[in-house]
């Protein structure tokens, strides 16, 4: 059934905080010993897409770099699973055999900026994904020979149809993502502020057929989501003296029931908020609350595929996440590479409450580098 409560949370959260920003005055411009150079906390955190826009006839190109890793225990909801619980329940109707010990993922984005008119900036961010995860074999607290009989009818085979190692193993995948586009639109933009709208699209350019084995592997794995996607983001931005803030709104809605390989990614609402200070025009430091929530996967694979751990399982993806952000901003204030920005920020999870039987996750690094011309 689809979770539609994502969707009303969206509009809901995009009217509730347009309202309010809107009637927030205009601040202080910054201070005069700014000059009239670029200034580092100009640009939002590296982890915040869709915050900023550009003057008519500017042109901006950038990179972007994203890593996120899991490892340690395995949830369910916000509490540590022990094997035996995953045995039973995690892969249910089916019994788990194995679960992942260790996820990595990396992310390079190209983003490319045009502004024709001073009230919209036009974006396109092609991306590429790879993904890595170890696997390891569960321990069962149960002894007996009949319940390990039972077990292995749920092991992953290899492409003779023989069971694989019972030990732990890793595998991979990449390839190109999803093709994110659209507008940047200004709603309102003062001395010390600015409040924009961007409707967003994601063209399924990237790949749901991945297989490993010759049967398809974990979803989370696959470089793409297969269906076109709206991304709408409602962002507010600040500044006064040194200190600049700022707050977005934002979600994704999968506009096609299923794509590809027979299923679709949940529907996620995020809203953040962050903070920064200016030690001196060229670097800023930030400080940034993050809450994300996602639906479960509907659908499934139409072809072969595993049930022998969590990831094999629509159940076990998404929840409600909260991060804390630290993050640095720079850029070049003169000269001939003048304007050009470097951009980090560390993400660590605070608390997470997550759909079925999750691996703990570890934090993301963003590292951001653009120049306008």
């Amino acid at each position: 059934m689809r979770i539609s409560y994502l969707r009303a949370g969206v509009s809901a959260l995009t009217l509730g905080l347009g309202a309010a920003l809107a009637a927030v005055p205009g601040t202080a411009q910054a201070d005069s010993d700014t000059g009239t150079g670029p200034l580092a906390d100009q640009h939002a955190p590296a982890g915040v897409m869709f915050d900023h826009m550009h003057k008519a006839g500017e042109f901006m190109i950038g990179f972007r770099y994203a890593y996120t890793s899991a490892s340690g225990d395995m949830l369910h909801g916000s509490d540590k699973a022990s094997d035996q619980e995953i045995i039973d329940k995690g892969c249910t109707p089916h019994t788990c055999s194995s679960t992942p010990s260790e996820m990595a993922m990396n992310m390079y984005m190209l983003d490319i900026m045009y502004a024709p008119t001073d009230w919209m900036t036009l974006m396109v961010m092609p991306m590429y994904m790879s993904h890595d995860m170890t696997m390891r074999p569960l321990t069962s607290s149960m002894s007996s020979m009949g319940h390990m009989d039972h077990m292995d009818m749920d092991m992953p085979m290899d492409e003779h149809g023989a069971h694989m190692h019972s030990g732990s193993h890793s595998h991979g995948t990449e390839g190109w993502g999803d093709t994110i586009f659209g507008p940047e639109l200004k709603i309102a933009d003062g001395p010390g502020y600015h409040l924009q709208f961007s409707p967003m699209f994601s063209a399924p350019t990237g790949d749901v057929d991945k297989k490993m084995n010759g049967n398809f592997t974990h979803y989370m794995m696959q470089p793409g989501s297969g269906t076109w996607d709206f991304i709408p983001s409602l962002t507010y931005t600040g500044r006064a003296d040194r200190f600049a803030w700022g707050a977005q709104v934002l979600g994704v809605i999968r506009m096609e029931e299923e794509n590809d390989s027979g299923y679709r990614l949940g529907d996620v609402v995020q809203a953040t908020g962050w903070g920064s200070y200016r030690f001196a025009n060229w670097i800023s430091a930030s400080l940034r609350a993050l809450y994300t929530e996602q639906g479960e996967i509907e659908g499934h694979y139409n072809g072969p595929h595993n049930h022998s751990s969590p990831p094999d399982l629509q159940f076990n993806y998404g929840g409600r996440y909260w991060d804390i952000g630290f993050g640095v901003n720079t850029v070049v204030p003169s000269g001939s590479l003048k304007g050009l920005r470097l951009s980090a920020e560390w993400l660590q999870p605070v608390d997470e409450d997550v759909n079925g039987y999750q691996l703990e996750r570890d934090g993301t690094l963003w590292a951001n580098a653009t120049m306008s011309f």
